[in-house]
């Protein structure tokens, strides 16, 4: 009935127990995320007091950070589970910038979901120059990329998402986004492809605590968009099997 009046909270409604998260920048120290084990390990206890079950740290792999490598990144990882205690549980992937540097970065090994699922961004300003020559070389290479958060990039019209649908390229929401966190544009943009069931997998995007924390008060979700989110919810356990 909460659909016919009004929204119903998040956290009341049940999504995220189960949860896998496919994207967050929880590994401390390695991108502009968590900065230190502890920062880290506040957010970890929040999610699994909310019922995240799995977890895959994302961080940033872009020119700027040179030092991270896959084989740097694991070695972070494996240190991190090592030295902590949590119920949840903890895998490694990235998020690729297709930057200059991309090339170099596939050419030694992606870190992906499954083997072929990768996560990939670009600007939010403006695409990379061969933006779509780029996708289809990672089809071709036998790569299924998923594009992080698309509801944030001002540079994309509607045609743009239509293409990425149809070409096959899945694309991740960040849930803060239907919260309004990052503005009301990426709101505005999120509600409709979510409503035109262009999303195919869903993630946090956490860097801080406090400010998932505070989203995911203040997200409230309609009848149908709880639906089109339950779906995105199953994709990604289905995603990590």
């Amino acid at each position: 009935m909460f659909g016919l009046f009004g929204k119903k909270k998040i956290l009341k409604s049940g999504l995220l127990e189960g949860m896998t998260d496919i994207h967050c920048h929880l590994l401390p120290a390695v991108d502009d995320g968590a900065e230190n084990k502890d920062e880290a390990l506040q957010a970890l206890r929040l999610m699994e007091s909310i019922g995240v079950q799995r977890l895959f740290f994302t961080p940033h792999v872009m020119e700027e950070l040179t030092s991270n490598r896959a084989d740097f990144l694991q070695e972070r990882f494996e240190r991190f589970c090592s030295e902590q205690s949590t119920s949840i549980e903890l895998r490694l992937a990235a998020e690729y910038m297709l930057d200059p540097a991309f090339s170099e970065r596939r050419k030694e090994g992606l870190l992906t979901f499954n083997g072929t699922h990768v996560l990939v961004e670009t600007s939010y300003l403006m695409p990379p120059l061969g933006f779509r020559e780029i996708l289809f070389d990672l089809q071709a290479e036998g790569y299924q990329p998923i594009l992080a958060h698309p509801e944030r990039y001002r540079y994309m019209s509607p045609e743009d998402y239509d293409w990425l649908f149809e070409h096959g390229i899945a694309l991740q929401l960040n849930l803060m986004s239907l919260a309004g966190t990052y503005g009301p544009s990426p709101l505005r943009r999120a509600e409709d492809l979510l409503a035109k069931s262009y999303y195919t997998f869903i993630g946090s995007d956490c860097h801080r605590r406090d400010v998932y924390e505070r989203s995911l008060q203040h997200l409230k979700v309609s009848t149908a968009q709880l639906k089109a989110l339950n779906l995105l919810v199953e994709n990604n356990k289905r995603l990590a099997q």
